[in-house]
């Protein structure tokens, strides 16, 4: 689908050049919050760059974001469950969510190694070291 996953290991320097020439990305969509919502400010395109995050809390600073005249949107997803508003839209979301799921076309990225019960301290350090793709811990 054209995103780029990103070794959380590496500096930003690093990874901006290697996957965009030092040019930034044109959007990132950050879910993890934290440092990781500071380098994405840092990371994208000047002047069309976009950082969109649903964990942007906390404190940040700006000043790369501004510096790159790129722009930000925090999308807080738990608001229509929390309010009620707009709770009937999240069930149409989820609804269609379900339909993609049995259709077979949603294929979530995957871990290369899948972990048993004597693998759990594994599994938890592939977390931990920014795993591409959502680690399985089969019990």
């Amino acid at each position: 689908m054209g995103a780029t996953a990103i070794d959380r290991q590496a500096s930003v320097d690093e990874y901006v050049a290697e996957h965009t020439g030092d040019e930034g990305f044109d959007i990132v969509y950050d879910t993890l919050g934290g440092p990781v919502t500071d380098a994405s400010f840092a990371s994208v395109k000047r002047y069309t760059g976009h950082v969109v995050s649903c964990l942007g809390w906390g404190s940040h600073s700006l000043a790369p974001l501004s510096f790159r005249a790129a722009t930000y949107s925090g999308v807080f997803t738990l608001l229509p469950l929390l309010t009620g508003v707009g709770r009937s839209n999240h069930g149409l979301i989820l609804h269609r969510a379900a339909e993609l799921a049995e259709q077979h076309q949603l294929k979530p990225l995957l871990a290369e190694e899948q972990f048993g019960k004597k693998g759990i301290a594994r599994a938890y350090d592939a977390v931990a070291k920014g795993s591409k793709g959502k680690v399985v811990l089969e019990l």
